[in-house]
């Protein structure tokens, strides 16, 4: 994959004044980076409408009388509050968590939805606002700054399609070439990926290569999803479970799959907090188009965490406006994985509220390896 060359930096302006001389003065920061947040952090937005982020970067600039700040050059870290006049209407979901959009400006790759590029060509012209004297509302609109330098994936808009399967080679080429042209109309200073022909190899040869694994969620998909219409009471979802289980092994697919752990949060979170369900969307008459919906989503989920573990100093993030599926990240935990092939994924307890009996039902139909409540969290990275 692309690695950005133009180390464009983040900068964060912050006004101060010195009640003793009555100066006043900015502190800038750059090379900004901020701890990914977590599900509680959402929860606790959505709340207070205030967002906590804490952030790591160096000191480019400050008056000499601002001692409480580390000398130029050097290193800080501070707890910021973003402005909450501000829209976030896009989740950034990167390693760890997720962070609001703006933190992916910096030498970044951001994977961006087909919504995203929609919005992208609705907001601007030639790189500039459109309409020319609307207000920013959002932050999305200060991906024309000439300082952001993130490169844009379009993978995402490549693998989706109308036929509702994933493209042939020939399909995915034709779609990236629209979205490239979508981009580049609109923010003209944007890097894209993929660029060259080999690039655009890589990327259709990986997708040949997950082709088995997303037909396989489709196809379990198909099955389980009617026997979550209904959420199973207490006393019956241990055997719904069973019979979940069941059907991946006749159709000989891993219950590490991860719509199989979809379907395992949708019979079990709390019909007040189901994220997995509205992914899945469950109906008696579920066909193979609604699968085929439901399975592009968690396949990005799985797309992202690949290309974020390959390669985690390219800082890749999926960003996205559907809120179900940026609220599934977050309720996962991606374990680094143990050898070639094998990918263990962790769920938050309010996407798997169960009680220590029904854990040990779990451990019996899963596998005791799969069941664990001292989930061993991987090495913190920062974003």
């Amino acid at each position: 994959m692309q690695k950005s060359t133009i180390d464009t930096q983040l900068f964060l302006k912050i006004p101060i004044h010195c009640e003793q001389s009555g100066s006043t003065g900015n502190v800038i920061f750059k090379d900004i980076q901020a701890q990914p947040l977590k599900l509680g952090d959402w929860f606790a937005f959505s709340d207070s409408n205030e967002l906590k982020i804490k952030i790591f970067g160096t000191v480019a600039k400050k008056p000499e009388w601002a001692i409480e700040y580390p000398p130029v050059g050097n290193g800080f870290k501070a707890d910021f509050t973003v402005d909450p006049d501000l829209k976030n209407s896009c989740f950034a979901l990167v390693k760890g968590g997720w962070l609001p959009l703006i933190y992916t400006f910096s030498n970044s790759n951001i994977i961006a939805d087909r919504n995203i590029v929609s919005e992208i060509k609705a907001r601007f012209s030639k790189g500039a606002i459109s309409p020319p004297n609307r207000d920013r509302d959002d932050f999305i609109d200060y991906m024309n700054d000439k300082n952001c330098s993130c490169t844009i994936h379009t993978i995402s808009y490549a693998l989706e399609s109308n036929q509702r399967k994933l493209p042939s080679v020939a399909t995915m080429k034709e779609q990236h070439r629209a979205a490239l042209k979508t981009i580049s109309n609109a923010l003209p200073h944007i890097k894209t990926w993929p660029k060259s022909d080999s690039d655009l190899q890589y990327l259709t040869d990986l997708m040949d290569q997950l082709r088995g694994y997303f037909n396989e969620g489709v196809r379990l998909l198909t099955k389980v999803a009617p026997l979550l219409v209904n959420s199973p009471s207490r006393r019956m979802r241990v055997e719904r479970w069973r019979k979940m289980a069941e059907t991946a092994e006749a159709e000989n697919i891993s219950k590490n799959h991860v719509a199989f752990i979809a379907c395992l949060s949708a019979s079990a979170a709390d019909q007040s907090f189901n994220p997995a369900q509205k992914l899945i969307k469950p109906k008696i008459n579920y066909t193979v188009e609604d699968a085929y919906n439901s399975m592009y989503d968690l396949f990005l989920v799985m797309l992202s965490n690949l290309l974020q573990t390959q390669s985690p100093e390219r800082k890749v993030s999926l960003v996205t406006r559907d809120k179900n599926l940026a609220l599934f990240w977050m309720g996962l935990t991606f374990a680094d994985p143990s050898n070639s092939g094998q990918q263990m994924i962790g769920l938050h307890e309010k996407f798997l509220p169960v009680s220590q009996e029904e854990m040990e039902e779990l451990a019996k139909i899963l596998g005791e390896e799969r069941i664990t409540q001292t989930w061993c969290l991987p090495r913190s990275t920062k974003f």
